[in-house]
């Protein structure tokens, strides 16, 4: 009895001790289970302590790193999944007849501040590229709870009337934007799944892709005739069983329809990846040209995009664009002139997820205090003034693909500055002290500076 008693102590220390022997200690660890990052050592040089102070963030950092973290929080959600049909997910939640959502999507009723700070901010991008004669279009890609609402449960209301008004400032303005919500309600009413029951819950499917970009696509063919919409018969499409939710562990069976385009495209990227700028958080980036429809004249298009695109609808502007330049919106839709000077598109397009309407995505400060060169033209009617550019007011630094200009000691007034090259007026954009403009190495001629006083009426030209 005694060993028996014995034995018992043993094992149940040993089952204290297993998971203390295997606590994961590295830093900045992700989690493919809920796809976060893991809470760092709160006395680590990656620590986080937040508003909890250091006892919280004690208590996160050991239920995040206990050993099998994660086999625990699957056996956890499979057996209430098999048992009682419930879904413990730190990101799905069931719906209605088998549905899988995504958990605490955010909506309201109200076009708050957040909202009308980003109306704003899409108006002066607009304005931009209207001021450059650039076709530019906004487009707003809904949530599948927006979508689905007769398969949310009972008790959810999803209410996300803060569209009205946000919609509305865009009319206001003039913004040509498109909303792909009642699209896709209209294909689910047809019998069109465009969002799987299941798998992928945070975004449409290829089908949903499909029809989406199609509706872009209609809405740029005022400005250019020669793009047509996708067909069906120039992808094979092929039913992929998907057995676990993406993102995650969670155990599912659920088919899938994949698109493959039979055409081809020459894919670029890889020339100017390592050279292009992006927000470190969102480094999507892709360039492909489509030889075929670029020589019908079809656009070369900077297109900001989330993951809508990324995962899925690319492969439909792939099909149909002249050159499809790809950057990760969010952050990186704030530095539009450096993106527009760069690549010279011939339109823009602004995507946008309803679920992305949040400061982890786009900074409403950042937002708030976007200050965008006035297109130079429209400072024609100034006194113009000639100077010297001094040699060593310009700094040029080339890469493999992209060279980098640093012009420094303009005027103190200087309001706005450009670098006019090969007859192409380029922003520069404004630092601390100095001014940056990034171009196509081919790009490169001799070039002239023009800075802009609007408090004097002056516009300044600099040449060598």
């Amino acid at each position: 009895m005694k060993k028996l008693q014995i034995a018992t102590i043993v094992l149940f220390f040993a089952l204290l001790a297993v998971p203390l022997i295997t606590f994961s200690r590295g830093d900045n660890i992700v989690s493919e289970i809920d796809n976060r990052v893991l809470a760092n050592n709160p006395f680590g040089k990656n620590a986080d302590i937040g508003a909890r102070g250091y006892p919280g963030a004690i208590e996160d950092y050991i239920s995040d790193r206990i050993g099998f973290r994660s086999e625990m929080i699957r056996f956890y959600t499979r057996m209430n999944d098999k048992l009682f049909g419930i879904m413990v997910h730190p990101i799905y939640t069931y719906g209605k007849d088998g549905y899988v959502f995504i958990r605490n999507v955010g909506d309201g009723p109200v076009c708050g501040d957040y909202q009308k700070f980003f109306a704003q901010m899409v108006v002066r991008t607009y304005r931009y590229c209207r001021d450059r004669d650039i076709p530019f279009l906004f487009v707003f890609e809904p949530v599948k709870n927006a979508v689905l609402r007769d398969k949310l449960s009972d008790g959810i209301i999803f209410n996300n009337g803060w569209k009205t008004e946000f919609f509305q400032i865009l009319k206001g303005n003039g913004v040509p934007y498109i909303d792909n919500t009642d699209l896709l309600i209209e294909k689910t009413a047809e019998g069109e799944a465009v969002f799987n029951r299941k798998y992928n819950a945070g975004h449409w499917n290829d089908l949903g892709a499909f029809y989406g970009v199609n509706h872009i696509l209609s809405a740029l063919q005022p400005d250019f005739p020669v793009l047509e919409q996708n067909r069906p018969d120039e992808f094979t499409v092929e039913q992929v069983l998907r057995k676990s939710l993406q993102i995650s562990e969670f155990l599912i069976e659920d088919y899938d329809p994949v698109y493959t385009m039979n055409g081809t495209v020459n894919d670029i990227t890889e020339v100017y990846d390592e050279e292009v700028k992006r927000d470190s958080n969102f480094r999507h980036f892709r360039y492909t040209i489509n030889e075929e429809q670029r020589e019908k004249g079809a656009p070369r298009a900077l297109v900001f995009e989330g993951s809508y695109m990324i995962g899925m609808g690319y492969k439909f502007l792939d099909n149909r664009l002249g050159e499809y330049i790809a950057v990760h919106d969010y952050q990186n839709i704030l530095n539009l002139d450096y993106y527009y000077n760069l690549f010279q598109p011939e339109c823009v397009i602004f995507e946008v997820a309803e679920y992305t309407f949040a400061n982890l995505y786009f900074d409403s400060g950042n937002m708030a205090k976007l200050d965008l060169n006035p297109a130079l033209r429209l400072f024609d009617d100034l006194t113009e003034q000639k100077q010297v550019l001094q040699a060593d007011q310009v700094q040029i630094a080339s890469g493999l693909a992209v060279t980098n200009i640093t012009v420094t000691s303009l005027p103190a007034d200087t309001k706005y500055a450009y670098l006019i090259m090969n007859g192409i007026v380029y922003d520069l954009h404004r630092g601390n002290d100095e001014y940056t403009l990034s171009v196509i190495n081919n790009a490169m001629g001799d070039f002239s500076i023009v800075t802009v006083d609007t408090e004097a009426n002056i516009k300044n030209v600099f040449t060598m």
